[in-house]
């Protein structure tokens, strides 16, 4: 919504090797597929998207697969990762009257992408696509009076486009966002850089802004725009392992909590304050 969580991808090489000793010439090197798949898995102290806690500033574990198209850019993928937020929404609506038939019970986000990259002779790179954040059996849908047709899932279109380690990005919305009901057309602006600081190191900054559409229904006020920003390290550790500390945090703590239920999570602990993370990604 990535999100800032996924790993990059590796390519292998094939060498050739000389047939016998009496040929002089070896054998030619076998062409590298322009199709490429990799998997990865990962473990963080903390879910942070897009400067909220996901998994109630708790650990959280993952794994992926994505598949790349070396002519054509072409590129899709899914990821999965271990969440809490929509048993907190839950248990913070039993007073709105909410039954045990609607507790969600879903203990994990899947999200599934594809898209295309591409670059042109001044060096700048683009990558365009969509993506579907997927709360399988979750039970937020809701005839609730105020509350009709809260749920999780939701879809994005993106946008990137990136000079050098500088980037910015557009998520657009076409449905829900998430928690709120009836925001198709709120979009989420990206303004960051990935700056190589030596062999294997790099500095990531990002600031972020989410703007939620007004229609006009209880949830969706331009009071539950945030920003959110974050300032890291990552490491490559070779062997297709990679670790990051990062820290964040947001300002939607000025917003999100007026005593809406669903913006303080049943009072489990505020999820969008300034925190640090640490992760640890292998991909192969």
């Amino acid at each position: 919504m990535k999100k800032l969580i996924l790993a990059g991808a590796i390519t292998a090489a094939f060498g050739g090797q000389v047939a016998n000793a009496a040929d002089a010439a070896p054998a030619a090197a076998a062409p590298a597929s322009d199709h490429q798949v990799t998997f990865n898995v990962g473990v963080t102290s903390d879910y942070v998207f897009r400067g909220i806690s996901q998994s109630r500033n708790r650990p959280a574990f993952s794994g992926g697969i994505d598949y790349s198209h070396a002519p054509s850019g072409l590129y899709a993928g899914g990821w999965v990762s271990t969440i809490s937020w929509i048993d907190d929404s839950y248990m913070a609506n039993t007073m709105t009257g909410w039954d045990s038939t609607q507790r969600p019970r879903t203990p994990y986000e899947l999200d599934l992408y594809a898209g295309m990259k591409f670059g042109d002779a001044a060096g700048l790179n683009f990558d365009a696509g969509v993506i579907h954040y997927l709360y399988p059996n979750n039970k937020l849908h809701t005839t609730q009076p105020g509350y009709e047709g809260l749920k999780a899932d939701t879809t994005e279109i993106y946008g990137k486009v990136a000079y050098g380690p500088v980037y910015f990005k557009v998520n657009y919305a076409l449905g829900d966002a998430f928690w709120v009901a009836n925001k198709a057309g709120s979009y989420y602006l990206d303004l960051g850089a990935d700056v190589p600081l030596m062999e294997g190191l790099t500095l990531n900054a990002h600031v972020g802004q989410f703007n939620f559409k007004q229609d006009g229904t209880i949830l969706v006020n331009s009071r539950y725009d945030y920003t959110d920003w974050k300032i890291g390290l990552t490491k490559d550790l070779g062997n297709g392992l990679v670790g990051a500390v990062a820290a964040t945090g947001t300002n939607a703590k000025n917003y999100w909590t007026d005593g809406n239920p669903v913006w303080n999570f049943n009072n489990t602990g505020y999820l969008g304050d300034n925190k640090f993370i640490v992760s640890l990604t292998k991909t192969f």
